[in-house]
């Protein structure tokens, strides 16, 4: 009798060890419904191959300073304004969201890329020329050829 107690027991914290690894697995998928875009590439927005990788430049940006108390993604300007890749585009404009303002239960904007993936980058904007490059000098130098 004692054994089926002892296997009683082993079985419910098998159990309770399994639907507790399969909540987090599943609080942590959420996360992609958390971030303009983010069902497009789903785990590997943040993760370099799927849930439970590493995760990519974007991922860490998000883990170091952009989750909530709930763990929740804290989507918004700040995170938005961020080249977490350095490939020269922003979250925002990887994720079709450059001004960050998005909200979960929004539609997804359009035009999305990967924001982990440097090689995934969208078409910059044009720099605005600056006061110099304007200048009749800067006209001259192009001129010229220097």
């Amino acid at each position: 009798m004692m054994a089926w107690k002892k296997m009683g027991v082993l079985l419910a914290a098998v159990l309770f060890t399994g639907g507790l690894l399969a909540g987090e697995a599943e609080a942590r998928g959420k996360r992609v419904g958390q971030m303009p875009n983010g069902g497009i590439d789903g785990c590997n927005t943040c993760h370099t191959s799927g849930a439970g990788t590493p995760r990519n430049a974007f991922g860490l940006e998000i883990e170091n300073g952009f989750l909530d108390d709930n763990g929740d993604v804290i989507w918004g300007a700040e995170l938005a304004a961020l080249d977490s890749d350095g490939d020269g585009a922003s979250n925002g404009l990887e994720l079709g969201d450059p001004e960050g303002t998005w909200v979960a239960g929004d539609a997804d904007p359009e035009n999305a890329f990967h924001p982990g993936d440097p090689d995934s980058t969208p078409p910059l904007p044009e720099p605005v020329p600056t006061a110099v490059a304007a200048s009749s000098w800067a006209q001259i130098k192009a001129l010229i050829g220097e």
